[in-house]
């Protein structure tokens, strides 16, 4: 299917790679999906944690693995940051889950609004409403920008990416160019949610069964293996005529020296 390549995309990216970045971000979100649903199969647990906690800490990864190999795109972690982003050409990518359920990204709030999240939005626009984070407009004044990410070239865009999923499927990813209205994760789009499209299969098939372990030992306690055999020797025919007692212990050895020795 041929999707448009909007406007802001273009004059971001170069119509020559808007549609590379589209494909390898849609692919990076299907291969986030597969191994988060591999985890919670894995898991065999009654909640959604081994699926959460794979797709929160996936959507940075796969994103990140995508465009390691693209020429022009900066693959880096913000000082501090525990994941790495992606910077290419005038644009800084970044994925987040805003529903688990088909919904309108214009519906759409960041999970939380904390240090990092507020200094990404500092290459975003300044948001249209007049009273926000208390009594002062949001923007990039009085925010203090960590080092990797103040060295990002001027002109540089917020590129949300968000998308919708749960652990039956990934529903619908978008992106699109906001700006932050509060400290709840309000947004407001500057741009239309642009719908990204999706692979028909995930780079590769993670293992849905685990291998066939190697069989246990018969014996599992020390006291059910087999019994050593001492061996034995017969003491000499002359010890036993001569009534000598058996030697259970050799005779101690005087040393020539020792420690308290001062040559």
């Amino acid at each position: 299917m041929n999707h448009a390549q909007p406007p802001w995309a273009l004059d971001l990216f170069g119509k020559d790679r808007v549609g590379l970045i589209q494909e390898r971000l849609g692919q990076a979100l299907v291969d986030m999906q597969e191994n988060a649903r591999a985890a919670q199969h894995e898991g065999d647990v009654e909640t959604n944690d081994p699926y959460g906690a794979t797709r929160w800490t996936g959507s940075y990864r796969q994103v990140a693995r995508q465009f390691e190999d693209v020429e022009g795109a900066t693959v880096f972690k913000p000082n501090g940051y525990r994941f790495k982003l992606v910077h290419i050409e005038r644009g800084l990518l970044y994925p987040f889950r805003f529903a688990t359920e088909d919904m309108s990204p214009r519906h759409a709030h960041l999970p939380s609004v904390g240090r990092v999240i507020r200094e990404l939005f500092t290459f975003a626009p300044e948001p249209s409403q007049s009273m926000l984070f208390g009594d002062h407009k949001f923007g990039p004044a009085g925010i203090e920008v960590r080092p990797k990410l103040a060295a990002l070239p001027e002109g540089t865009r917020l590129v949300l990416v968000p998308y919708a999923c749960n652990p039956h499927g990934l529903l619908k990813p978008y992106w699109g160019v906001a700006s932050l209205i509060d400290d709840q994760g309000s947004l407001e789009w500057v741009t239309t949610p642009e719908p990204l499209p999706l692979p028909a299969a995930p780079t590769r098939r993670r293992l849905s069964t685990v291998p066939r372990q190697a069989a246990t030992p018969e014996h599992v306690s020390f006291d059910e293996g087999e019994q050593p055999v001492p061996l034995l020797f017969a003491r000499p025919d002359v010890e036993e005529q001569r009534s000598v007692p058996p030697m259970t212990e050799s005779d101690p050895i005087e040393p020539l020296a020792n420690e308290d020795d001062e040559d």
